[in-house]
């Protein structure tokens, strides 16, 4: 029988295993896929020159978990640098400092305010008036973009008690061997079993003991477990409990799963250079990709079309994914659909909203679930631990909230059987 039984091998429960054995613990990782990594799924081709990011792309702001386990890996990274415009049916127009000019509109909202409401009922207020009128369009695609949410879901207060949001986007860097070198790193320096193509069905537990069943018929017995699953699978109830948690199932009902659409295209030839002076972000706020941006500082011959929330979901549902891009691309930089077909060497999208085991792309705090977080995070009779992004409420949504909360359930596993 194993110390700890870990369902999931993405970042969470990676971490969580990894921190596991080096405390001297056995751990044993259930993995339902035939990879590992979860929402980072890093994939090459030759074409274009740098890794293509279908899940997570961006290292934010400081994170330090992440930073650690790079330098560590010695793996480099890159920060994210160059100019953003903005596209009104092909027309570009520099934005100088974009993320600055969105803080504006979110230093105006109120931490402290008792009634929690829709960020959506916020803009509707028109905070800063006329004159922050093109920073309020800004942050809306900001925060359904980035959040991948739905502004009539997503609290308002949660934004709130965050600060400024775009101030992890002023410090974006990205991995120059990609996420996947990062997960892999995590992989090959834990002495954890990793078993893939196992996917969970039930846990029957009691305090000190868990008993975990698998699709495939198997049966795994430890003393405690770690649960990083995405957020659906707890409020779906995908794997049935036994006995039931109504305070896990109660706080995940509190958060959202956020949806986006990200297409990658390779092209033949950087055409934006000739539209754009050192391009980074193209803003195009009122389209169902609302923004395109490229690896600037690095030459690549690549861009990352992004949708995120409802526009996310119609795309998805339109069946057709890459064809809408494509016309998209070309109305953004006004150009003709034909010239941008004739450019592109490779297109590549992942279905994440399809996907049966994510559901959605990250999860976000809905309206009256500021506490929904820490209330998911908290431990169950010392036996049942909840890691994933979805537990952790300064750093939502991104694999370093992925990997602080699995380093917070490993510890608190390991003091529980220490005690």
């Amino acid at each position: 029988m194993h110390d700890a039984i870990v369902i999931g091998a993405g970042a969470a429960g990676l971490m969580a295993a990894r921190e596991i054995a080096r405390g001297g613990r056995s751990a044993l990782v259930l993995e339902a896929t035939d990879r590992i990594g979860g929402r980072v799924h890093t994939v090459d081709d030759a074409r274009a020159g740098v890794p293509i990011e279908l899940g997570a792309e961006f290292v934010h702001g400081d994170a330090p978990e992440t930073t650690r386990l790079l330098d560590e890996a010695r793996l480099i990274t890159v920060p994210v640098l160059g100019k953003h415009y903005r596209s009104d049916d092909g027309e570009l127009s520099p934005q100088g400092p974009a993320w600055q000019r969105m803080g504006r509109v979110f230093k105006l909202m109120n931490p402290d305010r008792k009634t929690d409401r829709p960020f959506k009922d916020f803009l509707d207020e028109k905070p800063g008036g006329a004159r922050l009128r093109e920073e309020r369009e800004l942050a809306f695609g900001f925060v359904q973009g980035f959040n991948g949410a739905d502004i009539a879901l997503i609290s308002e207060k949660s934004i709130a008690e965050q600060g400024d949001p775009t101030e992890g986007a002023l410090k974006a860097r990205r991995i120059v061997r990609g996420y996947g070198a990062l997960l892999e790193h995590l992989r090959r320096t834990s002495d954890s079993e990793v078993r893939l193509g196992t996917e969970v069905r039930r846990v029957e537990w009691s305090e000190g003991h868990v008993r975990v069943v698998d699709a495939n018929g198997g049966v795994h017995e430890a003393r405690a477990l770690v649960v990083t699953v995405p957020l659906p699978m707890l409020q779906d109830g995908d794997i049935i409990f036994e006995p039931e948690i109504p305070s896990v199932t109660r706080a995940a009902r509190q958060l959202v799963m956020g949806h986006v659409q990200r297409v990658v295209l390779v092209v033949k030839e950087r055409f934006w250079e000739e539209k754009a002076e050192e391009l980074s972000y193209l803003h195009a706020p009122s389209r169902p990709f609302s923004v395109w941006w490229t690896q600037s500082p690095l030459q690549a011959p690549m861009l990352v079309g992004w949708a995120g929330g409802p526009p996310a979901v119609a795309l998805t549902e339109s069946g057709d994914v890459g064809w809408a891009a494509i016309s998209e691309l070309a109305r953004a930089f006004g150009v003709r659909r034909a010239r941008v077909e004739s450019l592109i060497e490779s297109l590549h999208t992942y279905e994440w909203s399809r996907d049966p085991r994510t559901r959605g792309a990250y999860s976000y705090i809905g309206v009256g679930g500021t506490n929904a977080p820490r209330a998911l995070a908290r431990a169950v009779k010392g036996t049942l631990f909840f890691a994933g992004e979805a537990t952790e409420s300064e750093t939502e949504g991104t694999v370093e909230g992925a990997l602080a909360s699995g380093k917070r359930a490993a510890k608190l596993l390991m003091r529980r059987l220490t005690s």
